[in-house]
């Protein structure tokens, strides 16, 4: 067998992989999202004699599974930075997550191989429908299918297994504000259809265009225009979204405080007076001189539990220094129902704690999977709990009253990646979402930077504001458009996040004092309202063609 069908067609997978994860943080070569499917496709669709069915279908598993791991060795690199991780347990959960691009593969070489793959036009033909409009329908379907399927698979790669729907293709398109305003009808998973779709396309063109420069003839190619098609709405929608502006806001001052607390400090007894000062003093020196509706400060800020007595007299005492209302992330070990990792809010004193408690937990980080039957398991992340977390179980927003009431979608860490679950807070009026996160765990590495690239969407979808306090990672402020910048003074202000002028680092210690401005009378968009139904569509589409391709009888060639 020649190279081409032996070598060949691995190498080709292998480099997609790398392509995409060159899109995301890290690299930050979003463009790449159009063209990186296309080695592994062409492998995938270019004519093999003698491989029909079922030898099909594993040939496709194994060029999409090489695919996913060559992507996810890359971009999720970050994993080896925390060194309480076993090396095994980084490597399975990036060869598990392979697996989605595996199941991908087989369905794109089978189900979703174009017809005209394996049935070639004649060139002498010159019936349109021969050589232009059934080609074009048959790549149209087959793109559809694809782009279905892979939606399908991120939306059950983000559920499975309590999910990890981390740096979906849609996320590729993060700094490309205007592609991705259709997240607010089609969430972010949907926002993958159009790059997958318009690969496929642009595949089975090439593929065509190959054979049709072998017979002299070059033929039209609607299909093409169809993608373009989808592309140009995609951009005339954007337009438009980025060109709203909310005509009633409110406007809170808003200090966010990024304590920069190394991760081997944080839960080190000898440290813990020194966190206490630190979050004070970084805290005070802002209160003293100018007057701040809301501080916020990130994920497990404070070594002790919420109710713990100096907690409550520590808090006491920072609250007095002014009127502000005080959202901080903290650890609530309540009797009788166990620790939980919540957000509070305070105004005034200790005793006006109120608290969301975080749904969606963080296996082996949160909590350890079959803790009692598989024992060995907890040996793989260390730095897990003796004693797991308890989820939460309200999704019901946090009330603040200062300057005037709105309401704080509250989400804790990963949380502010999953969709499905800030989608469930969503009430009418103003709201602003709040994410208190700690990214220390892996170190100087892209995960923050590819952390905030999944939140933004979540101001996208559901069209509301959203204020990141981290530990260490990004702390910034990004309006209903996902956007960093303060686009509506003149001129635009600058990036709104923690930055070191000199070195562009977001790991250092600092406070973000700004302003914010929350909509009055904010959407509730069609993601909001429906959810992920965009994606679903698109799956039993996929499910729709792959049933009708298995029933119709098959070429001789498979």
């Amino acid at each position: 067998m020649s190279f081409r069908h032996t070598l060949l067609p691995p190498l080709a997978a292998a480099a997609s992989g790398a392509l995409l994860s060159l899109c995301f943080p890290g690299f930050g070569l979003g463009g790449l999202v159009w063209v990186w499917m296309a080695p592994l496709l062409l492998a995938l669709w270019f004519p093999r004699p003698g491989v029909g069915g079922r030898r099909r279908a594993l040939r496709g598993f194994g060029l999409g599974y090489l695919a996913g791991l060559a992507f996810f060795v890359i971009n999720l690199s970050w994993l080896y930075h925390n060194h309480e991780i076993h090396f095994a347990a980084s490597f399975a959960l990036q060869a598990y997550l392979a697996l989605y691009f595996g199941l991908w593969g087989a369905f794109a070489a089978t189900a979703g191989r174009p017809r005209f793959v394996d049935e070639p036009v004649d060139p002498a033909s010159r019936d349109p429908w021969e050589y232009a409009i059934r080609p074009a329908l048959q790549s149209v379907a087959a793109a559809a299918a694809n782009a279905g399927a892979w939606c399908g698979l991120e939306w059950l790669r983000g559920w499975l297994l309590s999910g990890f729907g981390w740096n979906g293709l849609g996320v590729a398109l993060h700094e490309d504000l205007v592609m991705v305003q259709v997240a607010d009808l089609v969430g972010v998973i949907g926002v993958a259809f159009m790059p997958a779709f318009c690969a496929c396309v642009a595949a089975g063109v090439l593929l065509r265009l190959t054979r049709e420069l072998r017979g002299g003839r070059l033929r039209a190619h609607l299909d093409f225009a169809a993608a373009v098609l989808l592309v140009v709405g995609a951009f005339y929608y954007g337009t438009g979204k980025l060109s709203e502006r909310p005509e009633e806001t409110v406007d809170v001052r808003i200090l966010l405080v990024q304590g920069g607390v190394p991760q081997d400090d944080k839960w080190d007894a000898a440290a813990a007076r020194e966190i206490y000062d630190r979050y004070w003093r970084m805290t005070t020196r802002y209160l003293e001189h100018a007057e701040f509706d809301l501080v916020v400060w990130p994920e497990s800020s404070l070594p002790y539990s919420l109710h713990d007595p100096y907690n409550a007299g520590y808090l006491d005492r920072l609250l007095a220094v002014g009127d502000f209302e005080l959202l901080l992330g903290l650890n609530e070990e309540v009797p009788g129902e166990g620790i939980f990792n919540s957000i509070v809010a305070l105004r005034g004193e200790a005793a006006s704690a109120r608290s969301y408690r975080k749904i969606h937990l963080v296996p082996f980080g949160e909590f350890v999977p079959f803790r009692e039957q598989l024992p060995f398991l907890e040996d793989l992340v260390p730095s897990a709990l003796g004693v797991d977390f308890q989820p939460g179980t309200s999704a019901e927003p946090l009330s603040m009253a200062k300057p005037e009431p709105y309401g704080v979608i509250p989400l804790v860490c990963f949380e502010d990646t999953v969709g499905r679950l800030a989608r469930r807070f969503v009430r009418p009026g103003p709201q602003l979402i709040v994410n208190v996160t700690n990214d220390a765990w892996f170190g100087h590495s892209a995960a923050s930077e590819q952390h905030l690239a999944n939140a933004l969407f979540r101001c996208i979808e559901l069209r509301r504001p959203m204020a990141r306090c981290a530990n260490t990672g990004v702390t910034c402020l990004i309006d209903s458009a996902g956007s960093l910048y303060d686009r509506w003074v003149s001129p635009p202000g600058g990036v709104r996040k923690v930055l070191d002028p000199d070195s562009g680092s977001t790991f250092i210690e600092a406070a973000l004092p700004e302003s914010v401005s929350i909509p009055g009378g904010p959407p509730t968009t069609f993601y909001a309202r429906f959810g992920d139904v965009f994606t679903l569509a698109a799956t039993a589409l996929a499910l729709g063609i792959a049933v009708v391709r298995c029933r119709a009888p098959r070429s001789p060639r498979g």
